[in-house]
């Protein structure tokens, strides 16, 4: 794939899921990107480890996931020669991105104002829990916290008179912001390039949901209440719209808005022709929606996904059948366009690509994600550290490097 970002320099001082995908893009995206890590290492690495997601042949695939093409230092920045390398690496780069709550930039000098005065020109890149401003922007969030319950997205998808919220699957709420994040900094990047002026961005989860659910926050603000949500059968609607259930216990989406166009193939692709010519026009459908609603959920129940997939192609209906995640990475179309790349190491691991692509080409994981000081060697001599200094600094405990 195009390296779009290739030449530009990232140090990303975060942990956990969300600002760390956000350098994981522009890494993908050709961004040299150098990780900090504390001495005791990103808390990331410990969340399988721990039992909060589930495991995977001893793999940290979610490590892998929001760091692969990413070059790795640990270091002590508390500690004067720990300033040093990273004041060192803050002059070197062109972004800088971090999701360190205010009170710790401010206890470890880590603030706009300290890094411009490193770098006039550096991109400041943060992301957090609940915006910049207001009583909980020292407090601090994760994306079932912030993004999917205080976000409204759990209230939006979860039936109404459910016992139970519907939970977000890992991530979920981490991995799109992160992506927010990285556009946010390729905007940013064209203005201190344009102008040499350095600029801040800041993107938080909150902020993050309130776009994904931007029709349901627009009708709101009109309303005053939220936007109906589908629990139990849907009606009113077209029946060329919505979800039914095959014989073999499969859930078909349908979406053809167009009535008029996709009436007749529908009808052919579900067995019943008969009906075409009885509700010929909208006049004669849309009285009848509800009924004709199930009629469709009646012969779909009665046929298979295999039978019912092929007929559905034929007549060129737009569909999809609910997919599990091992049937989306076995997709044609997932397949043929990259959209899950293969680990440099790991035999079976894939990873999902950003869903950017350049030039046509397929996006492919350079590197997989470092080991805990996998390249403070590397990085330290890349700011102008001698041997002798490189093995001072690991001596007196302000560095590390993995012994592999």
């Amino acid at each position: 794939m195009t390296l779009t970002l290739s030449g530009i320099k990232v140090v990303e001082f975060s942990e956990h899921g969300f600002v760390p995908s956000a350098a994981a893009a522009l890494a993908d995206w050709g961004a040299d990107v150098i990780k900090i890590e504390r001495l005791e290492g990103d808390p990331m690495r410990s969340i399988i480890k721990n039992g909060l997601v589930a495991g995977a042949d001893g793999t940290d695939y979610l490590f892998e996931l929001v760091n692969r093409n990413k070059r790795g230092i640990a270091l002590d920045v508390t500690v004067p020669d720990g300033r040093t390398v990273f004041e060192r690496l803050i002059g070197w780069a062109d972004v800088y991105i971090t999701n360190q709550l205010p009170r710790v930039r401010r206890k470890l000098q880590t603030e706009p104002a300290d890094l411009f005065a490193i770098n006039p020109k550096l991109v400041f890149a943060k992301g957090h829990g609940q915006g910049q401003r207001g009583e909980d922007a020292e407090a601090g969030g994760f994306d079932s916290v912030s993004f999917w319950t205080r976000g409204g997205v759990a209230q939006m998808m979860t039936a109404p008179g459910s016992e139970r919220l519907v939970m977000q699957r890992p991530a979920q709420g981490d991995v799109p912001t992160g992506m927010f994040l990285a556009g946010g900094v390729c905007a940013a990047l064209v203005h201190a390039l344009r102008t040499g002026e350095g600029v801040v961005v800041d993107v938080s989860l909150l902020s993050g949901a309130m776009w994904t659910l931007g029709p349901d926050m627009a009708y709101s603000s009109i309303m005053g209440s939220e936007a109906p949500r589908h629990g139990g059968p849907l009606q009113g609607m077209s029946p060329l719209v919505g979800e039914y259930i095959t014989a073999d216990g499969r859930f078909l989406m349908v979406s053809m808005l167009d009535d008029d166009r996709y009436w007749a193939p529908m009808c052919r692709a579900i067995g019943r022709p008969d009906i075409i010519d009885r509700y010929a026009d909208d006049a004669t459908r849309r009285p009848a929606w509800d009924d004709l609603r199930i009629v469709f959920r009646d012969e779909i129940a009665k046929t298979t996904k295999v039978d019912l997939e092929a007929a559905l192609r034929r007549e060129n209906c737009i569909f999809s059948f609910a997919a599990s995640p091992p049937e989306v990475l076995d997709d044609p179309a997932t397949m043929a366009n990259g959209y899950a790349m293969a680990h440099p190491v790991h035999p079976t691991l894939r990873l999902p690509a950003t869903p950017q692509q350049f030039d046509d080409t397929m996006p492919t994981i350079r590197r997989a994600a470092p080991r805990l000081g996998e390249h403070t060697a590397e990085v330290l001599a890349l700011v102008g550290f001698s041997d002798d200094e490189i093995t001072a600094l690991v001596a007196s405990g302000v560095s590390f490097i993995s012994d592999g």
